[in-house]
C-alpha cells in the first residue's frame, strides 16, 4: 500500500524505522541574491525562520507570506519563492520520506515562532553545533568529513528539531501521510536494499530468496505495497544519491560515479542523462530558473 493521510493508521516501531529522516543542511544568514527570487524545483522539505525581511511563496495559484519572527514551512513540491533584499533566515532543508518516495508532510504553512518556542530552541542548538563543527558547510553539509560522534550528535539534534517541527504541524491540523504496515518479507528486502553496496551487482533472485519468495512474487508484493519493483526502488535511491551529491557538494563527479558503482565517468554520465534528462555537469552547474511568480 502507498502512504495514506489518515489518523487512524497505527504504525509499529518497525514501520516507522523505514521513514527516511535526513538533514540536508542547516545554516543562518542572508539569502544569496541569486536565490531571492526564483522558481524552485524541489524534492525536499524546507523550514525558514525569518530573522529579518520577508518571504512569499506561491504554488498552484495560492500564496503565503512570512515576516520576522515567523517560520515558513515548505513541502517537497515545486514553488516560486521571493525573499526581500534584507531577508535573513535560519534555513533547515531535510527529508522525511517513506520508501515509496512519498513525503511525510507536503503542506506549506506559516507559523509564528512565539507559539512554538521549542522549535526555535531546537533549531538554534542544531545550527550552533553545525556552525561550530562544520563552519564551511553551508548547503554542502552532506559531503563534510565527520567523526562517528559528530554524526550521532547531529542526528540527535536533528531528531529533536524534527519532533518539534512535527508537533507544530500537528497543532496546525496537518495530518501526516502514514504508511500502512508492510509485509514482513518486503521489510526484510528493504533492509537489504538500503544496505546495498553500489559497487556490487544487484541480484534480485538472491534478494527474493532471502525473503523466502520467488523473484516474481517479491516483485508483485513491492508493486502492491510501494508502487515500484525492487530494482526500480534501488534505481530511485541511486538517482537520488547522485543528484543530491552533485547539487549539494563539490565532490568530483568522477568520485561520485565510483562511489555509486560506475566503472567510468562516461558510463555514469550516460546513465544519469537517461534517468534525469541531464548530465552531471548540468545538474551541478544549473542555476535556479528565475521567473516572475504567477498566480
Amino acid at each position: 500500500m502507498n502512504p495514506v493521510a489518515t489518523s487512524s493508521a497505527v504504525l509499529t516501531f518497525e514501520d516507522w524505522s523505514f521513514l527516511q529522516a535526513r538533514l540536508l543542511w542547516c545554516y543562518e544568514g542572508e539569502v544569496a541574491a541569486a536565490n531571492r527570487r526564483m522558481y524552485s524545483p524541489r524534492n525536499q522539505l524546507s523550514a525558514w525562520w525569518l530573522q529579518a525581511g520577508s518571504v512569499t511563496v506561491r504554488r498552484r495559484g495560492q500564496s503565503w507570506t512570512a515576516g520576522p519572527g515567523e517560520w515558513m514551512f515548505c513541502g517537497p513540491d515545486s514553488l516560486h519563492q521571493e525573499f526581500s533584499p534584507d531577508a535573513r533566515i535560519l534555513s533547515i532543508n531535510f527529508k522525511l520520506e517513506w520508501p515509496s518516495g512519498d513525503s511525510l508532510v507536503d503542506q506549506i504553512l506559516r507559523v509564528p515562532a512565539r507559539e512554538h518556542p521549542g522549535l526555535g530552541r531546537a533549531a538554534r542548538a542544531l545550527q550552533r553545533f553545525i556552525s561550530k563543527r562544520f563552519p564551511e558547510a553551508h548547503i554542502q553539509l552532506r559531503s563534510q568529513p565527520a567523526e562517528p560522534t559528530d554524526f550521532f550528535e547531529m542526528q540527535r539534534l536533528f531528531s529533536a528539531w524534527a519532533q518539534a517541527y512535527l508537533k507544530a504541524m500537528l497543532a496546525a491540523g496537518v495530518v501526516p501521510a502514514r504508511m500502512a504496515g508492510l509485509d514482513a518479507r518486503v521489510l526484510a528486502a528493504l533492509r537489504e536494499l538500503d544496505r546495498h553496496d553500489w559497487r556490487a551487482p544487484f541480484r534480485e533472485k538472491s534478494l527474493a530468496q532471502g525473503s523466502g519468495l520467488s523473484a516474481g512474487h517479491l516483485d508483485r508484493l513491492f508493486v502492491q505495497q510501494l508502487g515500484l519493483t525492487p530494482r526500480a526502488y534501488l534505481q530511485k535511491r541511486r538517482v537520488e544519491s547522485a543528484s543530491l551529491a552533485l547539487a549539494n557538494s563539490t565532490v568530483p563527479a568522477k568520485k561520485i560515479a565510483y562511489d555509486l558503482g560506475f566503472s567510468s565517468a562516461s558510463h555514469f554520465s550516460h546513465w544519469l542523462r537517461n534517468a534525469t534528462g541531464k548530465s552531471p555537469r548540468e545538474l551541478r552547474s544549473a542555476k535556479p530558473l528565475r521567473t516572475r511568480p504567477t498566480g
